[in-house]
């Protein structure tokens, strides 16, 4: 990717504008959490959610799948951050971003979802994972054709979000 560059003024109340090219090659929108970082002469911006590297919801993810033997996907808006399914780290594709953006519930769907390199197709059930930074989110839980694989949805996404909310 080509860099952009821009010089921009600060205003009295010590904001800047990020221009629209550079909210669009990051795909930052309006809402979004940022982290503010420096050192002695730089100031970093970074995209920031609860749900990246955290650890201790890594854990709990997967003892639910070792202990429940789950097909589980868990993401951030934009790509895989554990799964036992498909690569980690691999960006979600259109259709899947779109669900997980607007924090849609699903429950006993089939459909088939692009994520990276891979496909996965089969029933799945979707929660949004939400903290008060919005919708940051969501768990995705396939295989199960019964009421349990939404439970275990639902109960895998309640302990998710207690867990954020505490941290």
């Amino acid at each position: 990717m080509k860099d952009i560059n821009f010089i921009k003024n600060i205003d009295n109340l010590g904001r800047i504008v990020i221009p629209m090219d550079i909210r669009r090659k990051l795909q930052i929108n309006t809402g979004d959490v940022l982290s503010i970082t420096c050192n002695d002469k730089d100031i970093m911006l970074t995209k920031y959610s609860s749900l990246d590297n955290n650890l201790k919801i890594i854990e709990i993810v997967k003892s639910f799948i070792e202990t429940l033997d789950i097909k589980v996907i868990l993401a951030n808006r934009e790509c895989v951050l554990y799964s036992n399914l498909v690569n980690i780290g691999c960006k979600l594709g259109n259709d899947i971003r779109l669900l997980v953006k607007n924090g849609n519930s699903i429950k006993l769907q089939s459909n088939e979802f692009v994520f990276g390199e891979n496909k996965v197709n089969g029933i799945y059930n979707m929660l949004p994972i939400v903290t008060n930074e919005g919708v940051i989110g969501s768990l995705i839980v396939f295989g199960d054709i019964n009421e349990k694989g939404y439970e275990m949805c639902t109960l895998l996404a309640k302990i998710i979000m207690l867990e954020l909310n505490i941290s």
